[in-house]
């Protein structure tokens, strides 16, 4: 069972990473024009749809409750994409929110897979 859901995961952090490249081949879009304009939309949507259909795959592996918000790991992809390809800053806001977004991502990794199912019969 673990392994299935370390294939999950891995999943969801492919995921998220074809929906963040694909959104920084949007803002590179939007200052070109022409050619580069229309390929850098195509592969941007591409690679977005990708994303989710990686995302949809991955929910075969872990329940969607943890898989789901675990693509906002995307945006501290963002951060650091921005950094590097668009020289965007890097402010103490910025840290925050991804120390925040990287906790919470393992804190939904390490919650339990199977909880207990009560039913009717057990509270009698």
């Amino acid at each position: 069972m673990k392994d299935n859901k370390t294939k999950g995961y891995i999943l969801v952090l492919i995921a998220a990473t074809c929906a963040s490249l694909g959104q920084l081949l949007w803002k590179f879009a939007a200052e070109t024009s022409g050619l580069p304009y229309t390929l850098f939309t195509i592969i941007g949507y591409v690679l977005a749809a990708a994303g989710m259909f990686i995302l949809m795959a991955s929910f075969a592996y872990g329940e969607v409750s943890v898989l789901q918000p675990m693509m906002s790991i995307g945006f501290a992809f963002s951060v650091v994409l921005g950094f590097v390809f668009l020289h965007e800053p890097i402010t103490f806001a910025k840290i925050l929110g991804v120390i925040f977004i990287v906790a919470g991502t393992i804190v939904l990794s390490r919650s339990p897979e199977e909880t207990k199912d009560t039913t009717e019969g057990d509270l009698k």
